[in-house]
């Protein structure tokens, strides 16, 4: 959107904007991000950090206001609007886009981030880094109890590649996926969840496009593990504090998006991490070093471990 449009777009959305600040007061900052469901959940660990550094709740504009159902942390959440933010702004609110990295579309590359992505978020908003930055979802009772089920279950991914933004070096191989669903379903129950055009994983209960993003993350409350790739339910399950063993290979490394508490799986190459999207000189070398029994040898040692109450 160029800068006269969105201008434009401000000034016609000022009495909207006016009449929000009549019936809610007006807000210390509105925040937006504007992509993938995935960055607006690590968007809840800023608003957080917002909430316990400045003593005050911003407003979000998000497409994906289910994720911030109940999050005590923020003040008002309204649809996704850049118009709307700069509308507030003419009332001396504070307007943060939030971002992480840049895009070389030259080379179809991100810029490697220098610290956590979500520490970088958090910048934008001039807050200071958290040690350790996990995103929040705060589910209902109601929710977390419809989820719970009689034995213990995992919940694998198969691909990535149905993202809002697929990136192809993100992706492991479906047919490696298969194999761990095959080893561990002939002792429990292995949830499929992700997009409908994910590959089935056969032997296991498919929940593909069957769940709301709330209803996929009570079922990551209860699962004994999660098994997936760097993304949305990477970022969903360290919501829920479930034990994950995400495959990485080489794109980005696990101290820039991922979490201290999974068993993260990077393969550490002369050109790692290289934060490519889809392009790769090396047949995704840093991918084809992980094997299905590297996997399914961590997600034994997960399960042997046990998670702790959620």
């Amino acid at each position: 959107m160029g800068k006269l449009s969105l201008v434009a777009g401000a000034l016609r959305r000022l009495p909207e904007a006016a009449s929000l600040i009549r019936r809610h007061g007006r807000p210390p900052g509105v925040l937006y991000f504007g992509g993938s469901p995935g960055d607006d959940l690590l968007a809840t660990a800023v608003v957080q950090q917002w909430h316990k550094v400045r003593g005050t709740k911003p407003w979000y504009l998000t497409r994906h206001p289910g994720l911030f159902e109940g999050n005590p942390d923020v003040g008002l959440v309204r649809d996704y609007s850049p118009e709307l933010a700069g509308a507030l702004s003419f009332f001396g609110v504070e307007r943060v886009r939030l971002k992480y990295h840049d895009y070389d579309a030259a080379e179809d590359r991100s810029i490697a981030p220098k610290d956590h992505i979500i520490n970088l978020m958090g910048r934008s908003a001039k807050l200071p880094g958290m040690a350790d930055p996990v995103p929040r979802i705060y589910l209902t009772v109601e929710e977390f109890e419809k989820a719970r089920r009689s034995k213990p279950f995992l919940v694998l991914q198969s691909s990535v590649l149905g993202a809002a933004m697929p990136i192809r070096n993100k992706e492991w191989f479906p047919a490696r996926m298969s194999a761990v669903a095959a080893h561990f379903a002939q002792r429990m129950d292995v949830l499929q969840v992700g997009s409908p055009s994910d590959p089935a994983l056969p032997g296991t209960i498919d929940l593909r496009g069957k769940t709301s993003l709330r209803e996929a993350a009570a079922i990551l409350a209860h699962a004994s593990g999660f098994v997936g790739m760097v993304g949305f339910l990477m970022h969903l399950a360290a919501a829920v504090k479930a034990p994950s063993v995400i495959v990485f290979g080489g794109r980005e490394h696990p101290t820039q998006s991922g979490y201290a508490a999974n068993v993260n799986l990077f393969t550490q190459l002369k050109c790692s991490p290289c934060w490519l999207w889809n392009r790769c000189a090396y047949d995704h070398e840093c991918m084809q070093k992980i094997s299905g029994d590297d996997v399914i040898h961590h997600v034994e040692k997960l399960l042997l471990a046990g998670r702790s109450a959620p």
